[in-house]
């Protein structure tokens, strides 16, 4: 399988829309996203970017503006039933791939969220950050580690959302969470990963993506510098 690392866009002139809107139209092509869903409703982001900014406590983050339209972009194009997140902190970067379900204009939504984290701390905040986008019990916020909840978990999985960052194994978790959820995945189900391109994190992607490549699961992997920390996105056959 190839993997294909996007090209940086240069053009001063796009704005962050267009230029997220050039990579949904990228990873639409075969063995990627659907290519037959509507144009990202970006007046529904940015109700969506109000309401987090008014109403969130985060206490930090590497988000970028560019990196909250891309997942939310994804989120609406992947339109997956059931969202699995491993290291959602509070709840903060998770959001943007779930959207507000009280705003019509950025459905459908998901039919059931799960956000892991071993901070049972952070994810008490997540239960209270996230209670403004209005999924209700269809979304949890699980303490503990994602290895371990993934091993439990019963249902399909449509988006695997991976953000786990461990004191003294940095993303290396990647791979044996991947490895572990790799048989819940759905047919066109994406795998999300945050921090593609940190250069502290080099070894571990690679191993994650060999992983990707070797595995025979995926049909397509790219690779998006849209910032310093970068995502990369697979798709399963």
């Amino acid at each position: 399988m190839r993997i294909n690392q996007a090209p940086a866009i240069q053009s001063t002139q796009l704005t962050y829309e267009e230029i997220v809107d050039r990579i949904l139209d990228v990873l639409r092509r075969p063995g990627g996203l659907p290519q037959d869903c509507a144009p990202t409703p970006w007046n529904a982001f940015v109700k969506l970017s109000d309401l987090i900014h008014e109403t969130y406590e985060v206490p930090s983050t590497t988000f970028t503006p560019i990196m909250r339209r891309l997942l939310f972009a994804l989120g609406f194009a992947a339109q997956p039933r059931i969202v699995v997140g491993v290291g959602t902190y509070v709840g903060y970067t998770f959001s943007w791939l779930l959207r507000d379900r009280s705003d019509h204009e950025s459905g459908p939504f998901c039919e059931m969220a799960i956000g892991i984290d071993v901070d049972e701390v952070a994810n008490r905040l997540a239960r209270r950050n996230c209670a403004a986008i209005k999924h209700g019990k269809r979304l949890t916020f699980i303490d503990g580690d994602g290895l371990t909840v993934i091993t439990e978990l019963k249902e399909p999985i449509d988006l695997l959302y991976l953000d786990l960052d461990d004191p003294l194994t940095g993303k290396a978790g990647y791979r044996q969470v991947l490895e572990v959820a790799s048989p819940l995945l759905n047919s066109g189900a994406l795998v999300v990963a945050h921090d593609a391109c940190v250069p502290k994190f080099a070894a571990t992607f690679i191993a994650y993506h060999d992983y990707v490549r070797q595995c025979g699961l995926f049909s397509g992997m790219w690779i998006l510098p849209v910032d310093s920390c970068g995502l990369s996105i697979a798709v399963v056959s």
